[in-house]
């Protein structure tokens, strides 16, 4: 054997125990049905200071971004599969800030709240092309292989920088990568004042946009409902997207039953005929099926089917 081919298996069995390493940030890849999940969320200007006192929008998009966290719960699907959740978050103005890559859920919830918690806005332009396209590489580099399971949520206003060129291709040809590249897009807006015509460019189709409501200046018990209905809507369209769930089974099923009563055991003693098989051969089927024994010296009449 060549020192290359006795190599490899050192290698495979290093890299499985860095995979199963206890306390590993890493996003799960292959466990279960894994969902990616990566927040878009806009600090700039027209967010920040918005409304007094400046950065109160900014601290109520921080507080959805966390509940909305907080629902991201496993859930049973059939066949012993399990849909588990990994989550990432960018705020953005002019420039990116990666608040945390996608890590795993519920493992990594209260770090990755902590880190959205303790955003500072920006205040400044809006480059949300740039934000998108960062968002969508951080979706394909960490995370799970099933691209049909990755997701955006982009809160924004919806308001560019008046006047100014978009650096990176654009809105449009930021949602046309994410569309071509497979990723869905959830367009949520940031209340009063969002530019809905620029949230419709954003989200897939219009399913993904509806009325999907971050944060509302107004402090009626409507809008935190509306607040509710979209982290429940936006969770349940996941669960139960096209193709029953991003599993492929039935999110509504019940918890696996209990095992079932044990099976004979087997036989291995050689020369000795198992019990089924010998009902088998004294069953009429098979005794109908058992040529008639052969007398020296004739020819067996071909059997007719009836």
């Amino acid at each position: 054997m060549g020192p290359g081919r006795a190599l490899l298996p050192l290698l495979l069995a290093c890299w499985a125990a860095a995979q199963d390493a206890p306390g590993s940030a890493r996003a799960v890849a292959f466990q279960d049905c894994p969902v990616d999940l990566f927040f878009v969320l806009d600090t700039s200007e027209s967010v920040a200071l918005r409304l007094k006192p400046y950065g109160a929008l900014v601290d109520k998009v921080k507080a959805f971004t966390k509940r909305f966290i907080d629902n991201l719960r496993d859930r049973y699907y059939r066949c012993d599969r399990n849909l588990v959740w990994n989550a990432g978050a960018l705020h953005y103005s002019d420039e990116v800030e990666i608040i945390s890559p996608l890590t795993p859920m519920p493992a990594d919830r209260d770090a990755l709240k902590a880190k959205v918690d303790a955003v500072k806005y920006f205040g400044k332009g809006t480059y949300t092309d740039c934000a998108i396209k960062k968002g969508l590489e951080e979706l394909l580099v960490g995370g799970s292989h099933l691209k049909e399971n990755k997701y955006l949520i982009v809160v924004t206003d919806g308001h560019p920088l008046e006047g100014y060129k978009e650096p990176c291709g654009g809105l449009e040809d930021a949602v046309n990568e994410a569309k071509h590249l497979g990723v869905k897009v959830f367009s949520v807006a940031i209340t009063p004042d969002h530019l809905e015509p620029r949230l419709s460019i954003i989200a897939t189709d219009h399913t993904y946009r509806r009325n999907f409501t971050a944060a509302d200046w107004g402090q009626s018990r409507d809008a935190e409902e509306i607040i509710t209905q979209t982290i429940d809507t936006i969770v349940d369209m996941i669960v139960r997207s096209p193709g029953r769930g991003p599993c492929g089974g039935d999110p509504a099923a019940p918890a696996r039953g209990p095992p079932g009563p044990r099976g004979d055991p087997g036989y291995e003693v050689s020369g000795r005929t198992p019990p089924c098989r010998q009902r088998m051969e004294h069953s009429p089927a098979h005794t109908a099926l058992r040529p008639e024994p052969l007398v020296p010296g004739t020819r067996r009449a071909p059997r007719r089917l009836s």
